[in-house]
């Protein structure tokens, strides 16, 4: 278990702002659990208080004449992620000395850098081919999908922000689905990776005006091919590759980018002939590109494992020893139908708590609870985050 000096708490909250990095202090770190649990309740909504709240109220009058009344409090509170700088005793009871920008600021790439942890993030990654083809032209195009992939999976490895698997192939019945022992994929994430003929998504690849040098050295070319009997040769083909991750819980689109190619010009033979090192060059510039717009992009978002299932001893989440997690590690384990947007309403308290992992296998573990209510309803969209 990790000791709680070292203490930069990450509590992760799916939204959109930035995160100030800062070093803990452990003066006061309170060592109850409950304690820690109400700091960071105490935290939020102090920071919820500075936002715009919006009071809605409903009232209604059933089949026997009772007075219903619903009132929801939401508040425009925004921010990636809340870094405990040290805990505090406040009139009320502990809280936590936290440091969160307000809505609508831009985070800043050092402010995302800092907030790099040791964890990795689990994702399946597949391809599939958008253009209609046949024939030797479709075994180009698999090769070409066969090296993205597999340049991309030896980068993030390399990279040590994502750990990429091949998907599980789930039959589409039942019956088969038992025969074979199929295990639907858990991993948090899923990418893809799709090649899409020109002009999709309104990206069309356009090459550069030739010059009249140009042109005359093509003229020559041709003619000189016509006169040597030359094997003839295809023209280039442009295409377009997307590169796009979910949230595999709900298929929320995450991150996407879309950049147009050209297949080049190519010997038409009857033999299979490798890939033209210019567009495999091409396709390194790409990948790299996109590595580190993700690892922009995921730096300041916060890790976040999923409750899959409740279990005599706790929950299962769909996080172990390949993202990180080890046992004694502790996680805020939330509803994030409810938290953070509605921090302010009075049962707040019932949609978080405090958790420790129990055991740890490769791709999942097995956490238990240390502090919150006394009973946690299944219900809603509940994750856990590590700090």
């Amino acid at each position: 278990m990790r000791s709680p000096r070292l203490l930069p708490l990450l509590l992760a909250l799916p939204l959109a702002c930035a995160v100030i990095p800062s070093f803990a202090d452990t003066s006061g770190l309170p060592t109850d659990p409950r304690k820690r649990l109400e700091a960071l309740q105490h935290a939020l909504v102090a920071a919820a208080m500075d936002t715009q709240t919006r009071v809605r109220t409903a009232a209604w009058v059933d089949s026997t004449g009772k007075l219903h009344e619903n009132t929801r409090i939401t508040s425009d509170m925004k921010v990636r992620g809340v870094r405990v700088q040290s805990y505090v005793n406040a009139e009320d009871g502990p809280s936590a000395a936290i440091v969160a920008e307000s809505r609508g600021a831009t985070p800043s790439e050092d402010i995302c850098k800092a907030n790099v942890q040791r964890y990795r993030r689990e994702a399946t990654l597949e391809t599939a081919l958008r253009i209609t083809t046949s024939g030797a032209d479709r075994y180009q195009w698999a090769m070409l999908m066969d090296q993205a992939r597999a340049r991309l999976v030896s980068r993030a490895t390399i990279n040590r922000a994502w750990q990429l698997s091949t998907p599980a192939n789930i039959p589409s019945t039942a019956y088969d689905r038992m025969l074979v022992g199929a295990v639907p994929d858990i991993s948090p994430y899923h990418m893809v990776i799709e090649l899409l003929p020109p002009g999709a998504l309104a990206i069309e690849p356009i090459r550069p005006k030739q010059s009249f040098r140009e042109k005359s050295a093509q003229m020559v070319k041709t003619a000189v091919n016509y006169v040597t009997d030359e094997p003839r040769r295809s023209n280039p083909v442009p295409f377009v590759m997307r590169l796009s991750v979910y949230e595999r819980s709900n298929q929320r689109l995450l991150w996407q980018d879309a950049v147009p190619f050209f297949f080049p010009e190519r010997e038409l033979v009857t033999t299979s002939q490798p890939l033209p090192p210019g567009l495999l060059s091409e396709l390194d510039r790409v990948l790299d590109g996109w590595l580190k717009s993700m690892d922009n992009n995921f730096s300041c978002r916060p890790q976040q494992f999923n409750v899959l299932q409740e279990t005599p001893n706790g929950w299962v989440i769909n996080g172990g020893q390949i993202a990180g997690l080890s046992a004694g590690d502790q996680l805020l384990l939330m509803n994030r139908e409810h938290l953070p947007a509605r921090i302010l309403e009075p049962d707040s308290a019932q949609h978080l708590a405090l958790v420790e992992v129990v055991s740890v296998a490769s791709g999942r573990a097995v956490v238990r609870q240390l502090a919150g209510p006394a009973s946690i309803t299944r219900s809603g969209d509940w994750v856990a985050t590590p700090f």
